[in-house]
């Protein structure tokens, strides 16, 4: 039986998903896609044109994904929800992340950017990124300010450590063990974010402006 063909963006970007996680990201060529996916060499070159962009279009949708879910949780809830609450929803949207998309989150969880690919992209992929970039701080920053009326440096981190290096490291172990993100990892996460919204910041830094604070690891 002849070999499916797949020309779609989202297709090819899924068998190359699929090569990137179930392996050494270096087994990924553009040749090995387009053999992969059964597409021409040349259907795989104009959509892409370099491994970097491939790479670099596969990291853009993992990150668009969670961070769709993120805006889902922070607008689904209650006008009356808490600050806190809202930190937790947003913490708990890489479980969801993790269910709904789980080799996107093994891209994102298991490499850095910088690890991917390089920067020597097309300057409008580059803009790509850096929306997506800006988006995301503008969530950490809506978020500490609903928990402390507080947009600086020190506050935005605090957020970061919930939404970003907690849940990036619990799960990390439980895709690199193969297990599922379940109830449980869920609730610890919930409970040490809570832990976490209970320290006291430090004080206000007189030279951080509040509108423009700096962009935190965006990358678990």
């Amino acid at each position: 039986m002849s070999r499916q063909r797949l020309h779609t963006l989202d297709d090819l970007l899924d068998v190359a998903e699929q090569i990137v996680t179930s392996g050494d990201p270096s087994g990924l060529t553009l040749r090995s896609l387009a053999t992969a996916a059964g597409a021409s060499n040349g259907t795989i070159y104009h959509a892409f044109g370099s491994k970097d962009v491939l790479l670099a279009r596969l990291w853009l949708r993992s990150w668009c994904r969670l961070g769709d879910l993120m805006a889902e949780a922070m607008g689904e809830r209650s006008a009356d929800a808490s600050g806190e609450d809202a930190v937790v929803a947003v913490a708990l949207t890489p479980v969801e992340f993790v269910r709904r998309f789980p080799a996107s989150a093994r891209l994102f969880f298991a490499q850095r950017r910088d690890q991917l690919f390089s920067a020597d992209i097309p300057p409008e992929l580059e803009t790509e990124l850096n929306s997506v970039q800006e988006k995301f701080v503008e969530v950490l920053v809506a978020l500490a300010r609903g928990v402390w009326d507080r947009g600086d440096r020190i506050a935005v981190e605090a957020i970061a450590v919930c939404v970003v290096d907690l849940p990036g490291g619990i799960l990390r172990r439980c895709l690199l063990e193969d297990r599922e993100a379940d109830e449980a990892t869920a609730a610890r996460l919930e409970a040490a974010v809570r832990a976490i919204l209970t320290v006291p910041l430090e004080p206000h830094p007189s030279t951080a402006s509040p509108e423009d604070p700096s962009t935190p690891r965006s990358n678990p």
